[in-house]
């Protein structure tokens, strides 16, 4: 996060921990506790929407390096075909079409995808963001990662 967080007990500038969520006080010791937004992770994601060979690779480099469990990434040679995150109840899903990149969402019950629907690339990548903020807002694991590609 770019602002400072001041301790609501003491008002001192807050530092950051290693989640990228929860700060500490210096002066009083009180710590707090801040959500990962949307908007920060689709800024740190920084993804080039026209341009689907840069896109689709910024994408897959970002989030399979630090998802490798929760994402699939398809190549041919060095070009990114699709990408595939995982995120229990939503599935995304973006790969290379004939004009540009296809962006779907299905949503997922059980393993099964219920629904499937195909979006414009910015309302995707929007929706990404918000599942993506939501996840790390109840995983400390996706804290971490969403930290090391810079969007906390």
């Amino acid at each position: 996060m770019s602002e400072q967080i001041r301790c609501s007990n003491c008002g001192g500038v807050m530092t950051p921990g290693a989640d990228g969520r929860t700060y500490a006080c210096a002066y009083c010791d009180a710590q707090q506790q801040v959500a990962i937004e949307a908007d920060q992770i689709a800024a740190g994601l920084a993804l080039d929407l026209a341009n689907a060979e840069a896109f689709l690779t910024r994408l897959a480099d970002a989030l399979h390096a630090h998802f490798a469990q929760r994402t699939k990434v398809h190549r041919d040679g060095g070009h990114v075909v699709s990408f595939e995150l995982d995120l229990d109840k939503d599935r995304f899903v973006a790969k290379r079409g004939s004009d540009g990149v296809i962006a779907q969402h299905k949503k997922m019950v059980r393993g099964v995808a219920l629904k499937t629907a195909t979006h414009p690339l910015d309302v995707w990548v929007a929706m990404l963001a918000k599942a993506l903020a939501a996840h790390a807002n109840t995983r400390a694991d996706a804290v971490r990662a969403l930290a090391q590609i810079k969007v906390v």
